[in-house]
């Protein structure tokens, strides 16, 4: 359940297209105008961040290492964003060689004492134009945004994260997980084991493949001839990139779990819940009593024996084979949910509800802390954007929650060979205005977003549908798998 709003599906026609997406990057902090670093300001269309790093090493004559740069922007947009040069000569007329083979422009420059590096921004400013709307959608748009202007919406990660195919995840996990033979880049076949999760995989993995996860997920790189796992080992950027698609992929399952909690208490009154939590946990319990049931029939030899000579012999257990199974994300949430847990949830006021033992991080920056109960002074916070709780990016060192949140992350956990972090799991657009222009049928926006979120996740849900490659207009030549925003 992956969106946070119960409107009806919304229609529209979205161009990821620089012409119909822009993105202007907000620096975190003025520059000095002075020091060694130049700091310049750039418009490029048609064009990856890394894209512009390689053009401008070779026209400056520096090692793109000693590029900086605050953030990674889109190839299918227009996009403005702030780059740190050692101290450099001629840089006008150099921008005007560039400009005559690239669309790349320079806006302006100033000088500061720091090379810029990643995550030195405070957000991204965003305008984009809807296509194909009707006078009545355009009065929906305006309602729905009203709403996610005003309560926020979920932090996912965007489809552009995870390639055109949208499995580029699955490559992350045989290079960067404990126990893939190519972790850490080393060469080999990728195995799917980890000693974190019970059956090896995590249990959002699991359910992207339903049943056929051994023939899915395991033959996925398999499949891959071993020098092109070799080579992607070897290159430390975009096996960084692969592995942080999979960080991604876990914290979008996660979040999807999370919303649908939110969702249970939006629609469900307490004594539902508390019947429905009753239930999912009953069958858990019976459904432990099978398998352990089962687990003797198969170790007995004379229960075998009696297994093979009367089919029924399971059901004289108390053990029914044919009983569907209730949907194990169902069975997560009901087993962190204990009294306290549920009349917790029936006092937050709040779309995203809160659990005990969350970490939070004040908003929309500053330091982690956890939250060992829920107090009407904590969710008042979080309804006033001062806090905002986080969802976990797998990895070593990681931060982990507590208590009943805990409950649910690490259903969603792996043990990635990465630094773990964590990532807002809310998020609040800024600055935001829209205007409908009828003889075009266009709808425009205009909004500011902290750093990290993407503008297609808050026009997921300002839609109610999803948006993937397959329904987005893209440029035919902009694998967006390699520039999401960080």
């Amino acid at each position: 359940m992956r969106f946070a709003y119960n409107h009806a599906p919304i229609d529209f026609h979205f161009s990821h297209t620089p012409r119909d997406f822009v993105v202007q990057e907000i620096p975190l902090y003025e520059f000095s105008g002075k020091g060694e670093h130049q700091i310049i300001q750039v418009r490029k269309k048609n064009l990856s961040t890394f894209e512009l790093l390689k053009i401008l090493s070779a026209h400056f004559g520096v090692h793109i290492k000693s590029i900086g740069y605050a953030g990674l922007k889109d190839k299918s947009a227009t996009t403005t964003q702030f780059l740190s040069l050692p101290r450099v000569k001629n840089l006008e007329s150099t921008f005007e060689n560039i400009a005559k083979s690239h669309e790349i422009k320079l806006i302006s420059s100033t000088l500061h004492d720091n090379k810029l590096k990643l995550g030195h921004l405070k957000g991204n400013r965003f305008f984009i134009r809807l296509k194909k709307i009707t006078q009545a959608n355009a009065t929906r748009l305006e309602s729905a945004l009203s709403d996610i202007a005003r309560e926020g919406f979920p932090n996912f990660f965007g489809f552009q994260r995870f390639g055109v195919d949208g499995d580029n995840y699955l490559l992350g996990r045989a290079l960067g997980v404990k126990g893939s033979k190519n972790a850490g880049g080393a060469g080999g076949a990728a195995s799917f084991e980890s000693a974190e999760n019970a059956g090896g995989v995590p249990l959002a993995l699991r359910n992207a493949f339903g049943a056929g996860l051994d023939s899915g997920a395991s033959n996925f790189s398999k499949n891959i001839p071993p020098n092109i796992l070799q080579s992607l080992a070897r290159n430390k950027r975009m096996r960084n990139f692969l592995i942080s698609s999979y960080q991604s992929f876990l914290f979008n399952a996660w979040l999807e779990a999370r919303v649908r909690l939110s969702i249970w208490r939006k629609t469900l009154d307490i004594s539902q819940m508390r019947e429905m939590v009753e239930n999912l946990k009953a069958e858990n319990l019976k459904k432990a009593r099978e398998s352990t049931l089962k687990n003797l029939a198969q170790d007995s030899a004379i229960l075998q024996d009696f297994a093979s000579r009367d089919s029924t012999i399971l059901q004289n257990f108390g053990i029914s084979q044919n009983q569907s199974a209730p949907n194990p994300i169902d069975s997560i949430l009901a087993n962190a949910l204990d009294e306290a847990a549920i009349l917790s949830l029936y006092q937050q006021p709040q779309r995203f509800m809160l659990l005990p033992g969350e970490i939070c991080c004040h908003y929309p920056y500053g330091k982690f802390f956890c939250l060992e109960s829920i107090t009407p002074h904590d969710y008042e916070r979080f309804g006033a954007r001062d806090i905002a709780p986080t969802g976990a990016l797998s990895g070593e060192n990681l931060k982990r929650a507590s208590q009943n949140a805990l409950s649910v992350e690490k259903a969603f956990l792996d043990n990635i060979l990465a630094k773990g972090s964590r990532r807002y799991a809310w998020v609040w657009a800024s600055d935001v205005e829209c205007a409908y222009n009828p003889q075009n049928a266009h709808f425009e926006l205009h909004f500011t977003l902290p750093k990290g979120a993407y503008a297609t996740s808050l026009l997921e849900q300002l839609g109610n549908r999803k948006l993937d490659s397959s329904n987005v207009r893209m440029l035919e030549s902009a694998p967006n798998d390699y520039d999401a925003p960080e």
